[in-house]
C-alpha cells in the first residue's frame, strides 16, 4: 500500500511534465508556424516592393524618353510657327517633370542593380535638356539619337532581367514558405485534435492564396501600365512620322527644283500644307489631353455666331481639296470659339479619314439648344465599339478605334463638349452617321429662321418626345 502511495504522486507528475512538454512542444511549434509564415510573407512582400520599383522605373523611363523627344520636336517645329512658344514651353516644362520622377526612382533604387544604368540614362536625358534650354536643338536630337538611345536600351534590358530574377525570389520564397508551413502543420496533426489541424490548415492556406494573389494583381496591373505607355508612345511616334515624312520629302523636291511646272509645285505645296495641318492637330489633341489630364482647359466664354465656328473648321479642309457641305441656321451661343473649333475640326477630320466619300455639316435649332451635325456616308461605327467611341488613347487592347489616328481626337471632343456645357452623341440614321454637338441657345439669338424641321437633331427630338 505504501508503494502504491508514493507511486501515485510519481506517476501524476510524470503525467504533468509530459502534458507540460506537449504543451511547450505545441507552443513552440505554434510560435514556429506564425514566425516562418511571418518571414515568408515579409520576403514575398519585400521582392513585391522591388518588383514595383522595376516597373515604375520602366514606366517612367519610357515616359521621359518620350517627353524629351516631344520637347526636341517642339523645339524644331517652333521656328516654323508650326507650335507656339506656350506649346514649347509647356513640353519642356512636361520633360523636366517626367527627369524628375525618374530622378526620385533612382534616390529609391536602394542595392538595385540597375542603378547604374539608371544613372547612365539620367545623365544622358539631363544633357539633352541643357542642350534644349541653351537653344541647341541639334546637340539634343543627337543626344537623343545616340547615347540616350543606347543607355535607355541598355536600362531596359537590365530592369527586365531584374524583374526575372525578383520574379523567381518570389516563386522559391513562396515555394519553402509553403513547404515549412506544411512541416509543421505535419507535427501538429498528431499532437492536436484533428479538427483544429483542419482549421488552421485552411486559415493558412487562405493566407498564402490571399497574398499571392494580391502579388499577382500588383504586378498584372503594373504589367498593363506599362503595355499601355509602350503601345501608346509607338502608335505616337509612328503617327507623327508619317506627316513628317511627306512633309520633309516633298520639301526636298521643292527645294531641289523637283517641281518643273508651276501646277506641279502648288500641288506639293497643298501637300504639305495638309500634313502639315494633319500634324499640328494630333498635337492639338496631344497638348489637350495632357492639360485636361494635369492643369485644366482655360475656357473663355462669350457669344459667339455658331456659323462663324463652322466655317471657321470647314476651311482648313476646303484648302485641302475636300467639299463639305455646309447647311442649316445661324445662332448666338455663349461658348469658347476656339474649344468649339477644336471639337469640329476633329469630327470633320474624322468624317473625312474614316465616313464615306460625302461629308457634311448641318445647323439647327429647337428646344432651347443648338444642335451643330457632322455627318458622313460610311459604314458607321461597329456595334462592339460603340460603348469605347469617346474614349481617349487605347482602344480593345492594343489597336486605337479608328485605324490611322492616336485614338484621341473623338474622347479630347467629348471632354472638351463637357467643360463647354454641352455635350457630344452619335446616331446612325438613314445610312448616315452623325455626330451631333449640342449648346443651349441664347435666348432670341437665332439669326436666320429655320426653314424646314427635317434634320436628325429635329427627329430625335420629336421621337423622345
Amino acid at each position: 500500500m505504501g508503494t502504491e502511495r508514493l507511486s501515485s504522486p510519481t506517476a501524476r507528475r510524470r503525467a504533468v511534465g509530459i502534458a507540460i512538454g506537449a504543451t511547450l512542444v505545441l507552443v513552440v511549434l505554434v510560435v514556429g508556424l506564425t514566425f516562418a509564415n511571418s518571414v515568408g510573407a515579409a520576403r514575398v512582400a519585400g521582392n513585391a516592393s522591388d518588383l514595383h520599383w522595376t516597373n515604375a522605373t520602366l514606366g517612367t523611363g519610357a515616359l521621359t524618353r518620350a517627353a524629351v523627344v516631344q520637347a526636341t520636336t517642339f523645339s524644331e517645329l517652333a521656328g516654323s510657327g508650326l507650335v507656339t512658344q506656350d506649346d514649347l514651353a509647356a513640353a519642356m516644362g512636361e520633360a523636366r517633370d517626367a527627369r524628375d520622377r525618374l530622378a526620385e526612382l533612382l534616390e529609391a533604387s536602394g542595392t538595385s542593380v540597375s542603378t547604374a544604368a539608371l544613372t547612365h540614362f539620367l545623365a544622358r536625358v539631363d544633357g539633352a535638356l541643357a542642350d534644349l534650354e541653351d537653344g541647341d536643338t541639334r546637340g539634343a536630337k543627337t543626344i537623343l539619337m545616340t547615347d540616350a538611345e543606347r543607355a535607355y536600351i541598355d536600362l531596359v534590358e537590365s530592369l527586365q532581367t531584374e524583374q526575372s530574377e525578383i520574379q523567381a525570389q518570389i516563386d522559391a520564397n513562396t515555394a519553402g514558405s509553403r513547404r515549412t508551413t506544411e512541416f509543421i502543420q505535419f507535427f501538429l496533426m498528431l499532437a492536436i485534435p484533428a479538427s483544429a489541424v483542419l482549421i488552421y490548415r485552411f486559415v493558412a492556406r487562405r493566407q498564402m492564396k490571399e497574398l499571392r494573389l494580391k502579388v499577382d494583381l500588383e504586378l498584372e496591373k503594373e504589367r498593363e501600365i506599362g503595355r499601355a505607355k509602350d503601345e501608346f508612345i509607338a502608335g505616337l511616334s509612328h503617327e507623327l512620322r508619317t506627316p513628317l515624312t511627306s512633309i520633309y520629302g516633298f520639301a526636298e523636291i521643292l527645294t531641289d527644283g523637283g517641281a518643273e511646272d508651276q501646277a506641279t509645285a502648288i500641288e506639293v505645296s497643298q501637300i504639305i500644307a495638309n500634313e502639315a495641318a494633319e500634324m499640328t492637330r494630333m498635337v492639338d489633341d496631344l497638348l489637350a489631353v495632357a492639360r485636361l489630364e494635369s492643369t485644366g482647359v482655360q475656357i473663355e466664354m462669350s457669344p459667339t455666331h455658331i456659323s462663324d465656328v463652322v466655317d471657321s473648321a470647314i476651311l482648313p479642309f476646303q484648302r485641302a481639296g475636300l467639299n463639305i457641305k455646309k447647311a442649316g441656321v445661324d445662332a448666338i451661343v455663349s461658348t469658347d470659339a476656339a474649344r468649339l473649333r477644336h471639337v469640329l475640326i476633329n469630327l470633320i477630320s474624322n468624317a473625312a479619314r474614316h465616313g464615306g466619300p460625302n461629308v457634311g455639316v448641318e445647323m439647327s435649332t429647337g428646344d432651347g439648344v443648338v444642335d451643330i451635325e457632322v455627318w458622313d456616308d460610311g459604314a458607321g461605327v461597329p456595334d462592339d465599339q460603340l460603348e469605347r467611341l469617346f474614349d481617349t488613347f487605347i482602344h480593345n487592347g492594343a489597336a486605337t478605334l479608328m485605324t490611322g489616328s492616336l485614338g484621341l481626337g473623338l474622347g479630347v471632343a467629348s471632354r472638351l463638349m463637357d467643360l463647354l456645357g454641352g455635350k457630344l452623341v452619335y446616331q446612325r440614321f438613314a445610312q448616315k452617321s452623325y455626330f451631333i454637338v449640342s449648346l443651349p441657345l441664347i435666348a432670341g439669338a437665332v439669326e436666320t429662321p429655320t426653314a424646314d424641321d427635317t434634320t436628325v437633331a429635329h427627329l430625335i427630338r420629336a421621337l423622345s418626345a
